[in-house]
């Protein structure tokens, strides 16, 4: 594989997707933006237009787009960044294009194998995103890319030469990215988390500072959280990253605490509550999934059938 002038497409127009490809291309990078409807024509008028909601500085990137992937439009990697209930839908297409290398980049807590089935296990990577926000009309409000180091991974954890050029030109577009030999361990307890946030979200109407001033439902959260953990270790997942396992060691109310403080903030708004209003299927569908996750695990967990409404 070429190290230098790698052709990287983008597919998905959404926050992440908007995010990641404006970073790529003011980097002198050549990507292209696979996006749907009216928003193609967005940006092909204006560009993305990125508003960081913290200082409302703006950035705006030309980039090239285009609404159909051809079976023979070959690219080095195509980063996948749409829903969790979006991928399913996509599977054909990219199956038939010849583009090596698939970077699927969406809450995942079921793992790959969805993905292997289509495309081979050869062509799959995972990936993690880069920013949080919403989407106003043509306007994308986000923060990120954060201090944060997104993972990438191979699914069996070996380091290769196209995952370390991945993640190579992810930080010199400012994209700051890092291998992981755990992947799909680091994006099930992600999505596990997620999948409980979201439906307590929902229910105060994405008010997450309602939500915070509830102590009984913070401690819902964080015993069904640490409940996840559990069912994903029954069923041989690893809690990672390290940051995750020391949580659920800490004593309850003081992850309450925590949570109840990122609730309060700029931050909580905008990573959680932001992106719930704007993705409720994707949430709908998390849930649908962490249900179908603690049945294989056969374990008792109250709380989370409690988030869950299951009976």
């Amino acid at each position: 594989m070429k190290k230098h002038n790698l052709r990287i497409l983008v597919i998905g127009a959404g926050v992440n997707g908007s995010v990641c490809a404006a970073h790529l291309h003011n980097h002198g990078i050549d990507v292209t933006l696979l996006a749907r409807g009216k928003r193609v024509d967005q940006i092909k008028q204006d560009g993305i237009i990125i508003e960081n909601p913290f200082n409302n500085r703006r950035m705006i990137a030309k980039v090239n787009v285009i609404d159909v992937l051809r079976p023979d439009d070959i690219y080095d990697y195509v980063l996948v960044v749409v829903r969790r209930n979006q991928v399913t839908d996509l599977l054909p297409v990219l199956a038939a294009n010849a583009s090596p290398n698939v970077v699927f980049m969406s809450n995942n807590l079921l793992g790959p194998e969805e993905m292997t089935r289509a495309l081979g296990a050869e062509k799959v990577l995972l990936g993690f995103v880069f920013a949080g926000g919403k989407k106003d009309a043509s306007i994308v409000r986000a923060i990120g890319p954060t201090r944060r180091m997104a993972p990438f991974g191979e699914i069996g954890g070996n380091v290769t030469p196209r995952i370390k050029t991945l993640v190579r030109v992810l930080n010199r577009a400012g994209l700051r990215s890092q291998v992981s030999m755990e992947i799909v361990d680091w994006l099930a307890t992600h999505a596990a988390g997620v999948a409980i946030l979201g439906p307590m979200v929902m229910k105060y109407h994405n008010d997450v500072k309602a939500l915070a001033r509830s102590t009984a439902d913070l401690r819902l959260i964080v015993t069904a959280i640490r409940e996840t953990h559990l069912a994903l270790d029954a069923l041989g997942h690893k809690i990672v990253p390290a940051s995750q396992r020391l949580a659920a060691r800490l004593p309850g109310f003081v992850v309450v605490m925590m949570l109840r403080w990122l609730l309060r903030s700029r931050l909580g708004e905008v990573g959680a509550a932001w992106h719930v209003s704007q993705a409720p299927d994707e949430m709908q569908a998390l849930a649908s999934d962490l249900r179908a996750l603690v049945v294989r695990s056969g374990l008792s967990v109250p709380a989370v059938k409690n988030v869950l409404g299951m009976t």
